[in-house]
């Protein structure tokens, strides 16, 4: 009895250790290293630089960390979160969120990215993004990644409204720049067209006539101040 059982619990050590053997060698094998990398939802990097932050291809999936790859992915400025898949044999999707920028401050000879609640985003000397430019906001400092300390934060509230508005009318590519620094003057510039919105009051309504002039000029200033009492003064430089 006590030899049977020996030869019973020999054979399972040995089997046991034959399918630790044929795991390994599955493991190991090719068919587990990560050969395609899709990338979802990314409008603002290339799929190239995705792939190249994600640090995963070719790597083998047991050597490989999607918590660190995210971290990784994380560090990209316009990331704002990031979901990784693995499908087998081979393949992972990248699935990101990206924040949605508001505009661009002037700082220095560069440019300030923000996003709507006056988060920096990144500071840049090039603009990847068309949007406009938000001159006249008042501040001394900032730190990547967190609120821009914004003196006349009313200007800002102001900008965030009206840039709004551009996009909902697919117009905020259009605008080179906003000067919000007297909020009774302010000023769109598009193209060479100076215009002049006067107060924040009814600009749905002053978009639209710009909207409508631009068609025919883009030059010279366009006066939508009273636009509330019938006057609208265009002056177009030929």
């Amino acid at each position: 009895m006590k030899i049977y059982n020996r030869d019973k619990l020999r054979k399972k050590i040995y089997r046991g250790i034959l399918f630790i053997l044929a795991a390994g060698i599955i493991m190991i094998m090719p068919i587990w290293n990560i050969t395609q990398i899709e990338v979802e939802n990314s409008s603002l990097y290339s799929n190239q630089e995705i792939i190249d932050a994600s640090m995963l291809k070719n790597k083998h999936i047991l050597s490989t960390s999607f918590k660190e790859t995210k971290k990784s992915l994380l560090k990209l400025s316009y990331i704002k979160d990031a979901s990784i898949k693995y499908i087998f044999p081979g393949k992972v999707v990248i699935t990101l969120i990206e924040r949605e920028a508001l505009g661009y401050v002037p700082f220095m000879g560069t440019y300030l990215c923000l996003d709507e609640s006056g988060q920096v985003i990144e500071q840049t000397s090039n603009e990847r993004i068309l949007l406009p430019v938000i001159q006249g906001l008042q501040f001394t400092e900032f730190k990547i990644g967190e609120a821009l300390p914004i003196e006349n934060e009313d200007n800002f509230s102001s900008s965030i409204e009206m840039i709004n508005i551009l996009k909902k009318y697919d117009y905020a590519e259009k605008v080179k720049s906003i000067d919000v620094y007297n909020l009774e003057q302010i000023h769109l510039y598009v193209n060479n067209l100076d215009v002049i919105i006067g107060n924040i009051g009814d600009f749905d309504k002053k978009l639209q006539w710009l909207m409508q002039a631009h068609e025919i000029y883009d030059m010279g200033v366009l006066d939508l101040s009273n636009i509330n009492n019938g006057e609208a003064i265009l002056s177009p430089i030929r």
